[in-house]
């Protein structure tokens, strides 16, 4: 090779440098400006709402005069908090709903960490029989929507003298149950219970089997006795886990509004979730602001007690490149017995709540356990006022639920689809833009929702976009607010698993896409989301889930031609309709199970055989 020729081959190298470097530098300048919108566009979708909150606690607003004849709307004022925090109605208005929150969350948490801590226990370290068939069916009391498992209860248990249809408590016995069986803090913190269970079960019993048994071994054979080691060693290494399952179940619990409202309500057993319904039902709009920045700042300290408690699990190196191993614990005589235990609690937590909402979608008097009070008007008639004397037809031909149910199916189906693209492209531009501090800064905002409860922002939003905001239309009453709120509160799980799904993909791939000309936008849709494929599919069937089984969140912006299927079983509910609910409810149920079965298959299906060859 001559001199020239070196020449000229190495001027054509550093000209391909130069062009990819100027490639590189263009597509930085385009993630910056991608960045920048998306801050800009999530910060008013998010940190505006909650500036407006806490900005109309401080002012006068115009339904304030017919309270207060001084005072001038838009003028500033801490007469909301006053009254709310120190007022005549503050105990009936935030304290007593207060104390109630704490007290489910606390009592419910803690119940259903010890339910779900020995289950784990049991599936985890015992030769229980069936453990990979029973460890599946503890998962489905999640599932289904506290509201299910609150309708199930007032089918039990209902107390006719306490107003409402009879219970088959009392079909069966004769008489009325206690009133504190029937409503009050037993029922709802019983049902919380059963609704959170599971997750303390998945979360502990993923701690017990990350670590090796062959610590509890060498103390045994140290001379340690079994309590010995149980409290300095076995409890030490999952404690971290435990006390992190107990924060997000208790903070969790406080934001529950279906079973307070069902369970509570009626006896004046209210919290700080119901308490919010009511003042914006009552046009109280800063009282319940103020009532929403309370939830919101107990789920902050919740979410940073956990950030902490997760914290010390660095302190513990319990998987290494050593020899790994479970010890199975020995049951003995009590085998079976445990077994039909843990069989009684999965009946319990799913299939009596699923049978006790057929028998009453098809009863024609609620609570009467009879085959002579069984009809199929309730699915297949048509109106008849001699059958069910409010005359609402049947499911199948009620145009009410008919159009409930599509809007449910699109509003999830959109939803799920728009918050898992974004979750890709936030967790994409976290991970990959050298921008790193724009980067976090934009993370941090779409984690916010997080710490908002459901009804809290519901609340938020229904102030916000009520009415014209500079060249924003009012949006209440349409489609699009209830798909941007939904969107809005999947974004801190998609993000997440969206830049989980980012990490495991190697920049080799998008560099030799640049390298033969591939635009950013090019590389992101044809190696970046076909690499994230399993990850995205996953995201997106768990939030249209999550968006089938939501009340709280979407109970405030919800318009009668905009109902869907657990809003309109939740006013069937309240209006007495029974069987109407309840046949909404097992829809939701099925729609949800069958949604779990999808992604379950999907899971291990084609999407994720590929994402474990290119190491997705």
């Amino acid at each position: 090779m001559t001199l020239g020729s070196s020449v000229v081959e190495s001027r054509g190298l550093l000209a391909k440098a130069g062009a990819l470097r100027d490639r590189l530098r263009s597509a930085s300048v385009g993630q910056l400006i991608l960045i920048l919108l998306l801050v800009v566009v999530l910060g008013y979708l998010i940190v505006v709402p909650l500036g407006n909150l806490l900005w109309t606690t401080l002012t006068w607003s115009p339904a304030d005069v017919r309270l207060h004849p001084d005072a001038s709307p838009g003028a500033f004022t801490l007469s909301h908090w006053e009254r709310v925090m120190t007022g005549r109605v503050s105990e009936q208005l935030v304290w007593r709903p207060l104390r109630n929150s704490l007290v489910v969350g606390v009592i419910a948490a803690a119940c259903a960490l010890v339910l779900g801590a020995g289950l784990a226990w049991l599936l985890v370290r015992t030769d229980l029989p069936g453990r990979k068939r029973i460890r599946t069916a503890l998962v489905l009391p999640y599932m289904l929507p506290s509201f299910a498992i609150a309708l199930a209860w007032t089918t039990l248990f209902r107390s006719g003298s306490l107003g409402g249809n009879a219970s088959a408590y009392e079909s069966l016995f004769g008489q009325p149950p206690p009133d504190w069986l029937a409503l009050g803090p037993i029922p709802i913190i019983t049902v919380v219970t059963l609704h959170y269970f599971p997750f303390a079960f998945l979360v502990v019993s993923s701690a017990l089997t990350a670590y090796d048994a062959q610590l509890e071994e060498c103390a045994e054979i140290l001379g340690a006795s079994r309590k010995r080691i149980l409290w300095r060693i076995t409890l030490p290494i999952v404690l971290p886990s435990v006390a992190s399952a107990f924060v997000l179940i208790f903070g969790k619990a406080l934001g529950t509004f279906a079973a307070v409202a069902i369970l509570g309500t009626p006896a004046g057993f209210d919290t700080l979730a119901t308490m919010i319904y009511a003042n914006m039902t009552l046009g109280l709009p800063a009282n319940a602001f103020i009532l929403a920045l309370l939830l919101i700042v107990i789920a902050s300290l919740v979410v940073y007690a956990n950030s902490r408690i997760t914290r010390q699990t660095s302190r513990f190196v319990t998987i290494s490149g050593k020899g790994f191993k479970t010890n199975v614990v020995s049951l003995g005589p009590w085998r079976w017995p445990l077994f039909f235990v843990v069989v009684l609690i999965i009946a319990i937590g799913v299939v009596l709540p699923i049978a006790l909402l057929v028998y009453q979608s098809i009863a024609i008097v609620p609570g009467v356990i009879d085959l002579s009070n069984v009809t199929s008007y309730f699915w297949v008639g048509e109106s008849d006022p001699e059958v069910f004397r409010y005359g609402e037809p049947g499911v199948l031909h009620n145009p009410r639920i008919l159009r409930a149910t599509w809007n449910s199916i699109r509003l999830a189906g959109a939803g799920a689809l728009i918050s898992a693209f974004l979750g890709v492209l936030i967790g994409y531009l976290t991970v990959r833009a050298p921008w790193k501090r724009l980067g976090r800064l934009l993370d941090q905002i779409a984690f916010i929702p997080y710490l908002v409860p459901g009804i809290a922002l519901g609340a938020v939003y229904l102030s916000m976009f009520a009415v014209r905001r500079g060249p924003i239309p009012p949006l209440f009453g349409t489609f699009a607010l209830l798909l941007l709120l939904v969107v809005i509160n999947g974004l801190p799980y998609t993000t997440r698993t969206g830049a989980a799904a980012v990490t495991q993909i190697s920049k080799e791939l998008e560099e030799a896409a640049e390298l033969y000309g591939a635009s950013p936008l090019r590389r992101f849709l044809r190696v970046v989301l076909p690499l994230t494929a399993s990850g995205v599919a996953s995201g997106a069937m768990i939030t249209f889930i999550g968006i089938m089984r939501e009340l709280s969140l979407l109970i405030m912006v919800i318009t009668p031609s905009l109902s869907v299927l657990m809003s309109l079983s939740f006013s069937y509910t309240s209006q007495d309709y029974i069987q109407h609910g309840n046949a909404l409810m097992l829809i939701v149920v099925f729609i949800t199970m069958l949604g779990e079965i999808v992604l379950w298959r999907f899971g291990k299906g084609k999407l994720a055989r590929f994402a474990s060859k290119t190491g997705d």
